[in-house]
């Protein structure tokens, strides 16, 4: 027997990435209610993705981060390439074992903390749901139902998972499989989490549905019509070419018994920040979701110099091998 376990370079409990776009007048009351949520600032790693912002969402962000969350950071896009694209950015940035993204607007009311972190003890994948018993919404207009619910509807007829409400935008994940989801998802728009839970359930990944509190807030930059429909042709795309997702490439590194080897920790610092490390009874896979080949063939020579007495090789897994690792 030879468990595996993945590794973290974060001492944070929790990653919370935002996508945040000309948010200005609206981020800073979600940055403060985050400071009252069970998991405390100095244990949150908080990452705002500025989506390209013409106003001073960016300087806004960082001076609260400054001040609250020592883990956190800004990363401040040139220009605005969409939520996926800048989803899939802080993703990759995280580190630490959870990661939860969420709309900057707090439509979605924390208390969906609690419950998502809790549902992450067994499944890999927990969404906020406006359609399930229990949940509650307030101000939704009788067009954005009718909308929401009829996207849904043919998403359940185009996929098997039987979600329910794919697009709400609170969404917890372990941190690895978020990782593999993200790097794998070609989709940039808000078709993108329609594309991860596909990409979930037919790689066995366990997704559970919770129950929110949803409040539409005035300023959505959702237009109903043009972004269903875009949403749809996106979702459509995926699926014709989902069969030509690549595998993940990586390194693996075997155990060297001599003393004064290298440790785990500087492990952890060599390798980028999207890097997925696995470790098992005798080696270290250093996964690498989003990197091409000949770059991990590179990392792979300079680590050899620099320790010539450490057996290294390329590896590679495809994304159902990682639903039976433990977090």
């Amino acid at each position: 027997m030879n468990p595996k376990r993945y590794l973290f370079k974060s001492h944070a409990q929790v990653s919370i990435i935002l996508p945040a776009l000309n948010e200005e007048k609206r981020i800073t009351s979600l940055l403060d209610a985050l400071r009252s949520i069970p998991v405390i600032p100095q244990n949150i790693e908080l990452i705002v993705v500025d989506d390209g912002s013409t106003d001073n969402t960016s300087s806004i962000c960082q001076q609260i981060i400054d001040d609250h969350f020592p883990l956190g950071k800004v990363i401040t896009k040139a220009k605005s390439t969409g939520k996926g694209s800048a989803l899939r950015i802080g993703v990759a940035a995280a580190n630490s074992p959870i990661i939860i993204t969420m709309d900057a607007d707090m439509a979605t009311d924390l208390s969906a903390m609690e419950p998502a972190m809790k549902g992450l003890q067994k499944h890999h994948i927990v969404i906020g749901s406006r359609s399930i018993e229990g949940s509650q919404t307030q101000g939704i207009t009788s067009a954005r139902k009718f909308v929401t619910i009829g996207f849904s509807f043919i998403l359940r007829l185009l996929t098997r998972h039987g979600i329910s409400d794919t697009q709400c935008g609170f969404k917890a994940y372990r941190s690895p499989i978020a990782k593999i989801l993200f790097s794998s998802s070609r989709v940039k728009g808000f078709a993108q989490d329609a594309e991860l839970l596909d990409l979930a359930y037919r790689n066995n990944f366990s997704i559970l549905e919770i129950p929110v509190h949803w409040i539409s807030v005035p300023g959505s930059k959702v237009n109903l019509i043009r972004d269903s429909i875009s949403s749809f042709l996106e979702f459509i795309w995926y699926r014709l070419r989902t069969d030509k997702m690549k595998q993940i490439d990586g390194i693996r590194i075997l155990d060297n018994e001599r003393k004064g080897g290298i440790g785990e920790s500087e492990v952890l610092s060599i390798f980028p920040s999207e890097s997925i490390y696995i470790r098992s009874q005798s080696a270290t896979d250093v996964m690498m979701p989003g990197i091409c080949i000949n770059a991990i063939k590179k990392m792979v020579q300079t680590f050899h110099g620099e320790y010539p007495d450490y057996e290294i090789s390329i590896c590679s897994r495809v994304l159902i091998d990682f639903s039976s690792i433990a977090n």
